[in-house]
């Protein structure tokens, strides 16, 4: 018989034998499973934080930030350094010549979640200008005016905190704000935000001063012109970034803080279920002893052996790494979380899929290396007295 023809013999000969040993089996099942279920799960938690990046980002707009910031909460712009970017060439304009531009100004405030909790949200403020952009799509009351407080807030953080609610007041630094409108969830930045009107917020919050200006450009291809104008500006201290290198590495960190602890707890997991494959096909292994010891006397050879047992370690794991995503995706896929003060809203993609897949069978061909060599080495003498 060639190798092909033995291993597949010897394969169908195992799994045959799962129902003498199903409690074994049964444990490496569940373990992977509950490797892939976590691992799928943090993964999808990576995807919403990932979302939150620039990949959603216009190629045509673009961030100014105070010089050396890190990231608007840290940027500081005057209001004249704000109002002498609108001078710049190459930024669009509507019909009647109103630049698309628009400064912007955030605060964290205290909020109470639906569990009873503290947490934080951002208030921001944003200018005018910013309903020239791509507006948020309202799917409850209005938006907020100029000159009053009021504000706005997304679905998810309505459905996050309590307080939150469409004609709901919030005291915020001793002053009452209303809440005027609500808007649907666009899986960005924009999730985690409560909106309201740039002078009102820094009115009532004791600023004088924008964090970050945010304009729309003729084309894209208009941003080195536009960058070197006001780089060069001397009365401009600032730095400038596309809005897609901005969020991108305003959120590297975090993305790369989620995958890493998706991994680790992952690798963790999975090390549990590597015992479990070792336990199932040890016993595999130890039950067949006479009939392994029979076909290697009768000519099969030691390497089907070891294939075997590879593979049969490889299909006990792939149910529990089907079964670990199709949990996650149930309970998980497209439910939001908050951390950090950031709405993220989880995303179990087939990519995934494929992850727990592949650590799966990584599991497999673990736990089944030591019982395939155990296999392979068996002397055929011995075995055939074994009782």
């Amino acid at each position: 018989m060639s190798f092909l023809a033995q291993t597949f013999a010897l394969t169908a000969t195992a799994l045959r034998s799962i129902g003498e040993r199903r409690g074994a089996a049964l444990v490496t099942v569940i373990g992977v499973t509950s490797v892939a279920g976590v691992l799928v799960s943090l993964l999808a938690m990576s995807n919403g934080a990932r979302s939150l990046g620039g990949a959603s980002a216009a190629p045509d707009e673009v961030v100014i930030l105070g010089n050396a910031a890190s990231s608007s909460m840290q940027s500081v712009l005057t209001r004249d350094e704000a109002l002498a970017v609108k001078g710049a060439p190459g930024i669009r304009r509507a019909p009647d010549g109103t630049p698309y531009y628009t400064a912007t100004t955030m605060v964290s405030v205290d909020a109470i979640r639906s569990n009873g909790k503290r947490g934080s949200v951002a208030l921001v403020g944003f200018t005018p200008g910013v309903r020239l952009f791509d507006p948020p799509r309202l799917i409850e009351g209005r938006l907020y005016r100029p000159g009053v407080h009021e504000l706005v807030v997304s679905d998810p953080i309505r459905k996050m905190y309590r307080g939150l609610e469409l004609g709901h007041h919030i005291t915020l630094r001793g002053t009452e704000w209303a809440v005027v409108g609500v808007f649907a969830s666009s899986g960005t930045v924009n999730d985690s935000i409560l909106a309201a009107d740039a002078d009102t917020v820094m009115s009532a919050f004791g600023r004088n001063a924008y964090q970050q200006v945010l304009v729309k450009l003729a084309s894209p291809a208009a941003y080195p012109a536009f960058k070197k104008w006001v780089l060069t500006n001397p009365a401009l201290a600032v730095q400038v970034k596309t809005e897609k290198d901005d969020l991108n590495e305003t959120f590297a960190g975090f993305n790369q803080l989620f995958e890493y602890v998706a991994y680790f707890i992952g690798g963790v997991m999975a090390c549990g279920a590597v015992f479990g494959a070792l336990n199932s096909l040890y016993a595999s292994v130890d039950a067949r002893r006479r009939d392994l010891a029979t076909l290697r006397a009768i000519g099969f050879g030691g390497a089907p052996i070891i294939a075997s047992v590879l593979i049969e370690g490889m299909l006990l794991a792939l149910p529990g790494a089907l079964l670990g995503a199709a949990i996650a995706w149930m309970l998980f896929d497209g439910h939001v979380v908050s951390t950090q003060g950031l709405v993220l809203k989880l995303d179990v993609t087939p990519q995934l899929l494929v992850v727990s897949i592949l650590w799966a069978l990584v599991i497999g061909l673990l736990g089944a290396s030591l019982p395939a060599l155990r296999a392979a080495r068996l002397q055929v003498a011995v075995a055939l007295r074994a009782t």
